[in-house]
This record gives C-alpha cells, structure tokens and sequence, in this order.
C-alpha cells in the first residue's frame, strides 16, 4: 500500500513538471519565434550546418553571357567615307560561371576570411554561335598603348611608331570570336613587353581572359551576433585591404565597408536603404535601391535596381574620374587592369549620357535589355534572382602628340569592346524549398505547436491539482461519512435487540 502511495505521488509530481516545462516552452517559442532563433544562428555561419555549407559551394547557376561588336566599316572609316566606327552586336556566348570558397578561417574578432575564386565553363547546349567564326575588332593591343603613351615624352612616343612600322600593326585585325574573347594576341604587345615589361602586364588581350585573369580574391567579412542582422557578410577587407585596390584612402573615402559580393547581403533588409556589392570587373562598388515588391517561389521579394546615374560624375568625391574628364554615364577602370585605360559603361549607352550615338554607331539601347537589378528575400537577405550587366570599352586618349594623320581618327574615341550580362537564374529547388518552409510554413506551424504544447502543459498541471484536491477534500469527507453511519448504526435499538439475540443462540448451539 505504501508503495503505491508513492508510486501515485512520484507520477503526480512528474506531470506537473512536465506541465511546466511544456508551459514555459511555448512561452519561450511565442517570445523568441524559432524563424528568429534560426536567423540569429545563421550570424555565426558554423561549418555543418545548411547556410555556411550552401555558401561554401554556391549550388546558384549564374549564367554568363557574353555579347561582343563586329565593325561592319573598317575600310571607310580608315578612308575617310564614314566620320564614325559602325558595329554589329553578335552574341550571346554563354558559360557558366563558377564560384567557389574555400582557405576558411574563422577569426577571434567575430570575422571569416576565405578565398573566393571565379571561373567560366563553357555550356555548348546553350551556344549556337560558331567560335571560329570571324569578326573584324579594334587592334587593342596597338590602340591601348596608344592611349596609354598620349602623354608619355616625345622619344618614348617616336620609338613606339617606330614599333607600329616594323610589325606593319593594323588599327583593325581580323579574329574568330574565340581569339577575341580569351587568345587575342599581337606581336606588337609582345615587342612591348620584352622592351618595358612594367608597362605590359600581359600579353593577352581576349577581353574574357583580361577579365578573369585575376578573379582570385582573399576576402575578409562579418558574422557573428555581436555585429547584427545589418553588418552580416560585409565586407571589411579584400586582399588585406579595406578599400579597392589601386585607389588612394587619402583621395578616395570610397571603402568596401558595408559592401558584399553578391552572394549573400545581410537580413532584415528594409524598402528605405540601399545595397552595396562589389564587383571587381568595374573596379566600384554598385549601390542598388529599393524599387517595388513581388512574390517569387511563393515568398514576398524585394526588387532592387542599379541606379542608371551610377557612371555619372559625383563632384567633389569621385573615386572613378580621371585626369582628362569623362562624361557621364562612363567610369574609369584602370586602376583594376593595371593602368590600362579600360572604361566602363552600361551596355549601348542605354541611360543616353553619353548618347548612343556619340562615339560609334549601330547601337540599340534597350532598359529592359540592358539594365541590372537583383531580388533579395528580404528575412534572409537570399538573392532569389540576379542580372547585372556592364559593358567594357577602351578608352582613347587625344593622340595628335603623335603628329599622324591615321592616329588622330582614334583621338577622344570611346571604343565598345563587348558587354556581359551574369544572370543568376533562380535557386536550386532544395534551396527553395527550405526557403519556403522557413518563411511560409515554420512561423503558423510554430503558433500551432506551442499552442498546443501550452494546452497540454496548463491540462496536466490542472488535473493534477485537481486530483490533490480529491485526496485532500473529498475522500475525507466520504471516510468521515461512512465512520459516522457505522457509529449511528451502533446507536440503533433494533440493531442492539438483533445483535444481542443472536449472541445468545450462538452460545445455546455451543452447549
């Protein structure tokens, strides 16, 4: 009996403590919803876990697509019939552009350094442009160093004809699209390197292979939760530095903080504040501001468009101006392609500054063609979708120092080089999916459960005070009642004469 007792009372007093434990859960879970929880985990991006791995080997497929420029009126150009270059756009060459991460290192003040390295993978299904087909293109070689020696001193400039003579160098040469874009070589730029190897970083002018020659960056970010959902993945330094290489901290208060790659930007993001990402390819970073909302993967996203003023002139501040002014709507890029004077735009000149038609003629600008935007979640900060575009031209500098007639049609020329467009073209499907779980099915899910966990803890905890109240009230009321009908049985007179009458027949039957 006393067993039982016990065994009854150490059952009583676990349900209760089950009771509140499943209370304060439910609280908890209402107070710190696990959507939160789970964002705030994501701060530390820990190695094992679905976040640090997707970022660690992006499984995103960003297409890039290149579009190069034929020149239909070389001859007449050179002759004097046409006053301006006239191109043909021939493309998309397309490839898949790789990204991975890798060199971790997690560091004691709340940062993560890593290797970031870019590539392209050639996707045949989705080319139908032959690459040995021939184009007429620019010498860049030839015109490049041109422009680069426009104000070099007069014997530098005579030797350099004298260079231009020898190799009988063409101002237009004639290549397949795959010499242009990744094996475009000129014997003049060889000459050239082996007379000032400083002046000549490389030898090869394919306009993919200029691109990609360096795209491999240490880069140094945020995490942690002692930085915030706002600072998460910024950028606080690449290749050692907080601020894009070539460019002066003591003239430039441009900084890579608050900037990202791309591939993630932080959470909890807002409709009133601006993205920034850093793109080494036009040597600036890129802000992107809020324009509308829109539902993808069946979660709310928000639109963010690159400004079309972002090549303009920005007085008094301008990291990207060089000593012989630009107009709007083009920026220096020099300083990332080694001096060359490499420039960027958007492709065709579509924001009309310059207008279309200033340098070259035949191009089409189209907004929807040849912007850029990004859609982000706004919770996690996950680019849903990507396209940014840019076009790379040469820059030609006033060439009349060289005192020839041919060299001075090049003069102030921006000449289109070719454009690319990376377009990440949506999420793999379990990316989506978890997504969508987190954001659509976890936060009413969770509302369910600890609704129902605070039904269950509030009814143990209720039933056991109720069956203490049982022990403590009731049943001894019952064992007092009993205890006074036996009494009062005892005091009945009928039941005394019939108790004492049977006594008396017992005691005959034992004689």
């Amino acid at each position: 009996m006393q067993c039982s007792v016990l065994s009854l009372n150490s059952d009583s007093v676990g349900q209760v403590v089950w009771g509140v434990i499943l209370i304060t859960s439910s609280i908890g879970g209402f107070i710190f919803p696990p959507l939160d929880m789970m964002l705030w985990e994501r701060l530390n991006m820990r190695p094992g876990f679905p976040p640090y791995d997707w970022w660690a080997v992006p499984p995103d497929e960003v297409k890039m697509r290149a579009h190069i420029f034929n020149i239909t009126n070389h001859e007449r150009f050179l002759s004097g019939l046409d006053s301006k270059i006239n191109v043909q756009e021939i493309g998309p060459i397309v490839y898949l552009e790789k990204l991975k991460h890798y060199n971790m290192k997690f560091n004691e003040n709340s940062t993560l350094t890593y290797t970031a390295q870019r590539y392209l993978i050639y996707l045949p299904d989705d080319n139908t442009i032959d690459l040995n087909q021939t184009i007429i293109v620019p010498n860049l070689a030839l015109l490049g160093i041109l422009s680069y020696l426009h104000n070099a001193n007069y014997f530098v400039r005579a030797g350099f004809k004298i260079l231009i003579n020898t190799h009988d160098s063409q101002f237009f040469v004639k290549r397949t699209i795959y010499e242009y874009l990744w094996d475009n070589k000129e014997p003049i730029l060889e000459t050239s390197r082996h007379l000032a190897p400083g002046m000549v970083p490389s030898t090869n002018m394919g306009m993919l292979a200029q691109i990609y020659a360096d795209f491999t960056d240490e880069v140094t970010v945020k995490i942690g939760p002692q930085w915030g959902h706002k600072n998460f993945f910024k950028i606080e330094k690449v290749r050692g530095l907080p601020h894009i290489t070539g460019y002066d901290p003591n003239t430039c208060p441009d900084t890579l903080a608050g900037a990202t790659e791309g591939v993630l930007y932080h959470q909890h993001l807002s409709k009133n504040e601006s993205l920034l990402y850093f793109r080494k390819t036009v040597c600036k970073l890129m802000p992107l501001y809020y324009k509308k909302e829109d539902l993808m993967y069946g979660v709310q996203v928000y639109r963010y468009n690159l400004p079309e003023n972002v090549f303009d002139r920005v007085n008094g501040t301008d990291c990207y101006a060089s000593e012989v002014p630009l107009p709007d709507g083009i920026s220096d890029t020099s300083k990332c392609y080694y001096g060359f004077p490499m420039v960027a735009s958007f492709p065709h000149f579509y924001t009309g500054s310059p207008p279309r038609d200033t340098y070259v003629t035949g191009f089409k600008p189209d907004p929807i063609k040849h912007s850029s935007f990004v859609y982000v979640e706004p919770q996690t900060g996950l680019p849903t979708k990507a396209v940014a575009r840019m076009q790379c031209n040469l820059r030609i500098h006033d060439l009349s120092g060289y005192y020839t007639s041919n060299f001075n049609k090049f003069s102030n020329l921006i000449l289109p080089i070719g454009w690319i467009e990376y377009n990440q073209e949506g999420l793999p499907a379990k990316v989506r999916y978890m997504l969508y779980f987190m954001l659509i099915i976890l936060p009413p899910l969770a509302i369910v459960i600890f609704s129902l966990t605070s039904i269950i803890g509030t009814y143990l905890i209720l039933k056991q005070i109720y069956r203490n109240k049982i022990k403590r009230e009731i049943l001894p009321t019952i064992l007092l009642y009993k205890k006074q009908k036996i009494d009062n049985l005892g005091q009945n007179k009928i039941y005394s004469y019939e108790k004492e009458t049977f006594l008396n027949k017992s005691n005959q039957l034992k004689r």
